[in-house]
């Protein structure tokens, strides 16, 4: 443990005698010492995205600007009943407590932004330490409470901030998944356009009060939208707190029931297409990835009309958003793969085959928190049966496939064309295959599809339930 003699208190009061600015972040220099206590190689999370369910969005601020600013800004939260996280460095804690007060009298909450507000890249464990513990004994004592969460200038974390926050019993470093730069001087729109093309939920957006006084015009923007697609803005803490309990993927029964098998070539794929079935009975199935807007407009849908669904999943995508597949099944419907790079099978060696089929069911094992079904859907439905058999031997029970293609993906079909190809086509045992694709027909057309089975007599089954059926019907 490295000894530096230090009286915090004295180097508290010494503070309040610094000049700081946002601008230049220059500050006299204070010669205080302190008690550096090593780490022990442990680094704290880093948090940059909340995996929940809720429509929730973390809006957090770096810095303090000038007093007329933050009055205008304070007011703007305030009018759209929008609750913020505000990471200030503690020399302007310091300077400025009774504004600090006054933002947490409003309802937001104060983070530790480091005590100088310097970049945190080239600082060393011993400077990095310093400037996260001399800021949480500013917050002490000016506002009486620690803070859990730190985070830099840039936004940006570094190895030495994690084993810092660690040390000091902190929750962690944040950073942010919407970070619109907003130094760029862009209006409130473009910050919000940028917004927009990122946003889903857990969410953490980062603007900065000192820079843009566009951000000022870009809360009511916010607050307008949150009110059109159901999200909430809110501080980070209200938006962590809601996160589901991630265990690590080997801890998760049945991470490993999808494996590397190079010895395919006696393997009996089962290939499923149909039922067998005069009982006016269909399966509707949904490929691919979406935002997270896209995919919650397709699960009201589903819910509104009572169907079930299974959907097929790119890996690439669901490891992304995780929690977006998991609110799939929390719905009631279920979830299996569609590779993990949603490439040609026929294409691609063994090795690369398996392996993708491997990372495909990890990504869904993880994002579960639970084993996927063991059915594989290939791309564009294109399979054969050597690459049957080497998707077969990985340990996937069921090679899942359909016999009504919609084509909604084709955005040269109108709705009224897809809809005449699926009504065209259903049949008792049929399974159709729609698309969870952005920019498509699929949720201007899927309600008519429904309502017209529907009324034609059909119910709507999972593709499980089917399978398991015939696999019963194979062994008996």
């Amino acid at each position: 443990m490295r000894q530096l003699k230090i009286c915090s208190l004295l180097f508290i009061l010494l503070l309040t005698g610094c000049q700081t600015s946002n601008e230049d972040h220059q500050v006299n220099p204070v010669d205080s010492t302190i008690e550096i206590k090593e780490h022990d190689g442990t680094m704290s999370t880093v948090y940059s995205h909340a995996s929940i369910l809720d429509q929730k969005v973390a809006i957090t601020f770096n810095g303090l600007a000038d007093m007329e600013t933050m009055q205008k800004l304070l007011k703007a939260l305030d009018q759209s009943n929008m609750k913020a996280t505000f990471f200030v460095e503690g020399m302007r804690i310091a300077q400025d407590p009774d504004l600090v007060k006054d933002i947490l009298a409003r309802g937001h909450e104060v983070e530790n932004g480091t005590l100088t507000f310097p970049e945190m890249a080239d600082l060393s464990y011993e400077e990095t330490y310093k400037e996260i513990f001399l800021a949480n004994e500013v917050f002490k004592e000016q506002l009486g409470y620690s803070p859990k969460y730190v985070r830099s200038r840039s936004g940006d974390s570094t190895d030495n901030m994690r084993l810092a926050t660690k040390t000091l019993n902190m929750k962690g470093v944040v950073e942010s998944s919407i970070n619109p730069k907003d130094r760029n001087m862009q209006s409130a729109e473009e910050i919000m356009d940028y917004i927009h093309r990122f946003i889903n939920s857990g969410s953490i957006i980062h603007l900065n009060t000192y820079i843009n006084p566009a951000v000022i015009d870009v809360i009511p923007l916010l607050s307008q939208y949150g009110k059109e697609k159901g999200y909430v803005f809110t501080t980070l803490t209200e938006v962590l707190d809601e996160q589901y309990i991630a265990k690590p993927l080997e801890e998760i029964e049945g991470y490993d029931a999808i494996k590397i098998n190079p010895d395919y070539q006696n393997v009996k794929p089962n290939i499923f297409y149909r039922k067998n079935t005069t009982k006016k009975e269909i399966s509707l199935s949904f490929d691919d990835w979406a935002s997270e807007e896209r995919i919650k407009e397709i699960l009201d849908i589903l819910d509104k009309y009572h169907v079930k669904s299974t959907f097929f999943l790119i890996g690439k995508g669901v490891e992304k958003d995780p929690q977006l597949a998991r609110l799939i099944v929390n719905r009631g419907h279920e979830v299996a793969s569609h590779s993990y790079n949603h490439l040609d099978v026929t294409t691609m060696t063994p090795e690369e085959l398996q392996e993708d089929v491997v990372m495909a069911h990890k990504a869904l094992t993880y994002a579960l928190q639970e084993k996927p079904l063991l059915y594989f859907r290939p791309n564009k439905g294109v399979i054969n049966e050597e690459s049957a058999k080497i998707i077969a031997a990985t340990g996937v029970t069921s090679i899942a496939m359909y016999d009504i293609a919609s084509f909604d993906w084709n955005l040269e079909l109108s709705a009224q064309d897809i809809y005449n190809r699926v009504i065209s086509r259903a049949a008792p045992g049929k399974v159709i295959v729609m698309h969870i694709l952005d920019g498509t027909k699929t949720v201007e057309v899927l309600p008519s599809i429904i309502e017209k089975l529907q009324k034609d007599g059909y119910s709507f089954s999972k593709m499980s339930t089917w399978i398991e059926e015939d696999s019963n019907k194979k062994v008996n």
